[in-house]
């Protein structure tokens, strides 16, 4: 990580521990199956002494807890809390009996994301309950060019597409179906914006695709919230998600009808 000044590098180390504890584990496993010590102060960039100060106090404050039998590290119940206190204090809280429905209703995940910066934040996320599925963890942040929640907050942004992405600088590459090239985004976020929904077909993980639409308020055409369902490329062909984008189109309504838009 790069060196900042006191106080704010311990902030900054300690949300990156936070960060990798939330997100699901390269290895498959979940976050309530915990991280081990090492783990922990490879992904972050943190030498194990380190890594093992930040996560004692963190321990301290009942953000992480130690499992004593494996050793491993998880988020703590302090940090659900904190969790919590943000859906309230944002309203967003209302809209989690609609992605149930909807995650019910499709058997895939739903995420709720907007717009952080140059990056989509997942603010609610429902689990498929299928076995293989795709997840993203609230918390989380997705490139905004290779994820479809991430087009949708492009294409339906009050700022010109062009724009938006030039302010995003180089696109890396994931897959073979990532797009790049800054032309070719925007032609993509035009195409996005004339049928009413973004697709990612493997363009951030082979083999796993998404779908997203805007979540519009009465007579809008710009959002700061994007509506996504996610899973296996094997559902989620292109047929499969031009019916989910209906299925989730009529659900944004019902989000946008409670003031999140």
């Amino acid at each position: 990580m790069a060196a900042e000044p006191g106080g704010v590098q311990s902030v900054a180390r300690a949300a990156a521990i936070l960060r990798t504890l939330a997100e699901p584990h390269a290895d498959g496993s979940q976050p309530g199956d915990g991280l081990p010590l090492a783990v922990i102060a490879k992904t972050t960039r943190l030498s194990p002494s380190t890594t093992h100060r930040i996560l004692r106090a963190l321990t301290t404050e009942h953000l992480v807890e130690q499992d004593t039998a494996t050793e491993r590290y998880r988020l703590g119940p302090f940090a659900g809390v904190l969790g919590q206190g943000y859906l309230s204090s944002a309203g967003l809280e209302r809209a989690v009996p609609i992605l149930r429905a909807l995650c019910r209703q499709t058997d895939e995940s739903v995420s709720l994301a907007t717009l952080h910066g140059t990056t989509a934040l997942v603010v609610l996320q429902e689990h498929s309950p299928q076995p293989l599925r795709v997840d993203h963890l609230a918390g989380k942040e997705l490139f905004l060019h290779a994820s479809a929640m991430g087009k949708s907050l492009l294409a339906f942004s009050s700022t010109p597409a062009k724009e938006l992405v030039a302010q995003l600088g180089e696109l890396p590459r994931f897959t073979d179906r990532t797009i790049t090239a800054h032309a070719a985004m925007v032609r993509e976020l035009d195409a996005v914006r004339q049928r009413g929904y973004a697709t990612n077909e493997g363009e951030r993980y082979e083999g796993a695709n998404g779908v997203a639409v805007p979540v519009l308020g009465p007579g809008a055409s710009s959002t700061s919230f994007a509506l996504g369902i996610q899973g296996p490329a094997t559902r989620l062909g292109a047929d499969r998600m031009a019916e989910l984008a209906d299925i989730c189109r009529r659900a944004a309504v019902d989000i946008a009808a409670l003031g999140i838009h």
